[in-house]
C-alpha cells in the first residue's frame, strides 16, 4: 500500500481517479490492525488502495471531514462516495471495496 501526500490525493481528485484511502496515524493501534487488513485483501480488490497519515497534514485531514481513524474513503474523482470509520473484517471491507 502506498502512502500518499495532501498534494498526491488531491492531484488524483482532480484527475477523477477512483480509490480508496485509508486515513491513518503511526500511534493508532486499530490503524495498524486495519491496515494489516487491508494489505492481506488489496489483491482482491479492483481499484488502487493508499494510505494517508492525518498527522502529516491536520488541515488536509480536518477538509475531508476525519474527526477519527482509522477512517476509509471511497473516492471517485471529485465524487467522494462513502466513508467508513473504525475497525472492519474481511468481508466489510472487501464490501466497502466493492461499493456493496
Amino acid at each position: 500500500m502506498t502512502e500518499l501526500s495532501s498534494t498526491q490525493i488531491r492531484e488524483k481528485i482532480r484527475n477523477g481517479e477512483k480509490f480508496l484511502l485509508d486515513f491513518y496515524a503511526p500511534w493508532c493501534g486499530p490503524c495498524k490492525g486495519l491496515m494489516t487488513l487491508i494489505e492481506r485483501v488489496e489483491n482482491q480488490v479492483e481499484l488502487p488502495i493508499y494510505k494517508f497519515n492525518v498527522d502529516s497534514d491536520p488541515k488536509f485531514t480536518s477538509s475531508q471531514n476525519v474527526r477519527s481513524v482509522p477512517t476509509i474513503k471511497l473516492f471517485d474523482g471529485e465524487n467522494f462516495v462513502k466513508t467508513s470509520t473504525g475497525m472492519m473484517n474481511e468481508s466489510s471491507l472487501l464490501n466497502f471495496a466493492k461499493n456493496e
